[in-house]
C-alpha cells in the first residue's frame, strides 16, 4: 500500500513536520532547506528495516533476514531496542549527533510513517544514544517503501560510459540501482517485455515493449535517438549504443561518451517509470538534471501520466519547467488536482528550522499561492532588467 502520511520530528533541519503524500508528491526549495533531509528521512526507514544489520538486546540471530515476516513480528512484539543503521546503501549520515536536530533538549527524534490504517514509528533516544524504538503496529507487507516495489533514483546518477555493469540480483528484483548503474543491463535482459500501463506507451509507438518506448521517449529529447543494450558474457559487463536516424537512414552507433551527457543521465528515470507497476513507489531527485527546458516539460508529464496510473511518486526538483510541466497536465486532466501535492522548504533569515508551504494546482493548471522564492527568480529579473 501507499505512503499517504509522513511525520519527522528533530531529524536534522526538520523540527516538527507532518505532510500528506499524493500519488505525485513535488519538493521543491532553495538549496540546503530540508528537501533532501525529508528523503532522507524515509531512507532511513527503508535501510533499517529492508536490510537491517544488527539486533541489539536479544540474541535470536546474527543476521537479520528483514523479509522473514516471523522475525518481523518477533521485533515488533519485543518492544526491545534495535540499533540504527545510519551508514549503509541508501543513506550515509554519519553518527548520531548529524541526524539530531540542533537545539532540542532532552527530545527524541521521531519518524513515523503512514499507510491506510497501518502506521510505523522509530523514536531514536538522544539520552540513551543507543537505538530506535518499533512500533506495535509494524507490518512491513503494508508499505511499499519496504517492498521490492521501491526504486530510489539519487541526484548522482549514472554518466555516459563505454560498459556498464551487470547484477542479476538487482535485475531479478526488478531493481536497476540507487545511481542507476544497472539500467543497461535490465534493458538488455528486458527490451522485449511489455510495460504494464498502456498509457505509458509513446504515441509513436508501435508495441508495448520497453526499449522501443524508452527509445520514443527518449526522442522527445533528443530527436531521432534510439538505444540498444548488449550484454558481453565474457567481459562480464554491457553495453549502450546510440544511433539517430536522419532522411531515411540511420547513423552509425555511438557509445555513450559521443553523444549528449543529458540522455544517459536522464535514462534510468525514464526506464524507473516506464517498468513501474501499481502502488510502486519511485523516489527520483532531480530528474531535470542536463536536460533542456522542453525535455524537463516531457518528464514532468511522464511523470504524470505514472503517477495518475496509481504509480507514487516522490520528486525533488529544481526546475519551473518541470513544475509547468505538471501543471498543464493538470489542465490537460491527464493528472488530477487530488491526485498531485507540491511542498516549498524554506529557512527564515539566520534560523536552523525548515518551514514548509503547502502549494495546490486547481484543475485549471492554476498556482495561488505563491510564496516568496516559490519559482520566482523570473519574476525578480525582469524587475531588475525593466529597472523596477
Amino acid at each position: 500500500m501507499k505512503l499517504n502520511r509522513v511525520k519527522v520530528k528533530n531529524f536534522k533541519s526538520l523540527r516538527d513536520i507532518d505532510l500528506t503524500l499524493s500519488d505525485l508528491t513535488l519538493l521543491t526549495g532553495v538549496n540546503s532547506s530540508g528537501k533532501s533531509s525529508f528523503i532522507q528521512s524515509i531512507l532511513l526507514l527503508r535501510q533499517n528495516i529492508n536490510g537491517l544489520k544488527q539486533v541489539t538486546n536479544y540474541n535470536m540471530i546474527e543476521k537479520l533476514n528483514i523479509e522473514d515476516e516471523e522475525v518481523l513480528k518477533y521485533i515488533a512484539s519485543t518492544k526491545e531496542n534495535i540499533s540504527l543503521l545510519l551508514d549503509g546503501e541508501y543513506v550515509s549520515l554519519g553518527n548520531y549527533k548529524n541526524i539530531l536536530y540542533q537545539e532540542i533538549f532532552n527530545e527524541n527524534m521521531n519518524i513515523e510513517i503512514y499507510s491506510e490504517n497501518k502506521h510505523l514509528k522509530i523514536s531514536y533516544d538522544s539520552k540513551l544514544n543507543t537505538a530506535i524504538d518499533a512500533s506495535d503496529y509494524f507490518d512491513y507487507q503494508s508499505f511499499n517503501l519496504f517492498l521490492n516495489n521501491f526504486q530510489y533514483i539519487m541526484t548522482d546518477r549514472i554518466s555516459p560510459a563505454i560498459t556498464y555493469p551487470l547484477s542479476d540480483t538487482h535485475i531479478k528484483d526488478n531493481l536497476i540501482g540507487l545511481k542507476g548503474e544497472y539500467t543497461a543491463h535490465f534493458l538488455a535482459e528486458n527490451k522485449n517485455k511489455n510495460i504494464f500501463f498502456k498509457e505509458l506507451k509513446h504515441p509513436n509507438s508501435v508495441t508495448n515493449q520497453l526499449l522501443e518506448n524508452v527509445s520514443l521517449w527518449l526522442n522527445e529529447i533528443s530527436s531521432g535517438i534510439d538505444i540498444s543494450s548488449t550484454i558481453n558474457y565474457q567481459q562480464n559487463n554491457v553495453a549502450l549504443t546510440y544511433s539517430y536516424k536522419y532522411k531515411d537512414s540511420r547513423t552509425n552507433e555511438f557509445n555513450p561518451l559521443n553523444v549528449g551527457f543529458g540522455i544517459t543521465y536522464v535514462l534510468p528515470i525514464i526506464v524507473a517509470i516506464l517498468k513501474a507497476k501499481p502502488n510502486d513507489l519511485l523516489i527520483i531527485e532531480n530528474p531535470e538534471s542536463h536536460l533542456h527546458p522542453a525535455g524537463q516539460s516531457k518528464i514532468a508529464e511522464l511523470c504524470a501520466i505514472a503517477s495518475s496510473c496509481g504509480v507514487q511518486m516522490i520528486v525533488e526538483t529544481h526546475s519551473d519547467h518541470f513544475l509547468n510541466g505538471i501543471t498543464v497536465a493538470t489542465k490537460k486532466q491527464i493528472l488530477k488536482p487530488d491526485n498531485s501535492q507540491v511542498y516549498y522548504f524554506r529557512k527564515e533569515k539566520d534560523k536552523l528550522e525548515t518551514k514548509i508551504d503547502k502549494i495546490n494546482i486547481d484543475k485549471n493548471g492554476n498556482i495561488n499561492e505563491w510564496p516568496e522564492g516559490f519559482f520566482d527568480e523570473w519574476d525578480n529579473q525582469l524587475d531588475s532588467l525593466l529597472g523596477l
